[in-house]
């Protein structure tokens, strides 16, 4: 899994210029995750919310699309299959490769929930995970509504915490396809002219080319955006 934290000012500075972005907006913004991998036509993204009890195992299984993801709760054991095993904690963004067997992605903690969600970048009629046995223990798997984004040739994703400041809404041009996570907070986020709110723990998306304000209230919020690219 290859995962970039930005640290210095400039480096947030760089990172706010490629994305046209103001370069005042940089404390606000940190690089979660910055993965590559092999050219697809991502037909959809298929997104869920999962809710692992107190020590609950994941079963063994392999993906037939690449899943990024964002934990935001809990402590998970992440091991891939010939990669060492690492620790994710409420916060981190995650990426689940093609082909070797996911063999942990367990709930760490014996005495607390453990949440996390999932970002499919599926190509039509392509499954998102396969068992290599049916799983014998519920799943609590929370189905989010299907991102209609239809993006070809997508090669890498680039997952982006942003904190809205109360009263200073964003406004961008989104270059890529994004799909995000409300991590903290209530935000309004009005893309091509139509508005939707969406609260804590729920997904939202942004097509390329897509006029997208970002906007929110109270003690302001915090998003997750996964941005889809070439």
């Amino acid at each position: 899994m290859k995962k970039a934290i930005l640290r210095s000012t400039s480096a947030l500075a760089l990172y706010a210029l490629t994305l046209g972005l103001p370069v005042h907006a940089e404390p606000a913004r940190q690089l979660l995750l910055d993965v590559d991998f092999a050219a697809r036509d991502v037909a959809k993204v298929d997104i869920g919310d999962f809710h692992f009890l107190p020590g609950q195992l994941a079963p063994l299984h392999t993906h037939a699309a690449p899943a990024i993801g964002y934990v935001s709760k809990g402590t998970i054991y992440y091991q891939v299959e010939g990669q060492p095993a690492q620790i994710l904690k409420a916060g981190d963004a995650f990426y689940e490769p093609v082909g070797p067997k996911i063999l942990h992605f367990d709930n760490a903690s014996a005495t607390e929930e453990a949440v996390f969600t999932d970002f499919n970048l599926q190509q039509t009629g392509e499954p998102f995970i396969v068992f290599d046995h049916p799983p014998t223990e519920k799943i609590d798997r929370r189905t989010f509504p299907t991102a209609p984004i239809v993006a070809k040739g997508v090669t890498k994703a680039v997952a982006v915490s942003e904190r809205i400041a109360a009263g200073a809404p964003i406004n961008r041009t989104e270059a890529d396809p994004v799909v995000g996570y409300v991590a903290q907070g209530r935000v309004t986020i009005t893309v091509d002219g139509k508005a939707e709110r969406y609260a804590q723990g729920q997904s939202f998306f942004a097509p390329a080319g897509s006029t997208a304000k970002y906007a929110a209230a109270g003690q302001g919020a915090t998003i997750i955006s996964f941005a889809l690219k070439r």
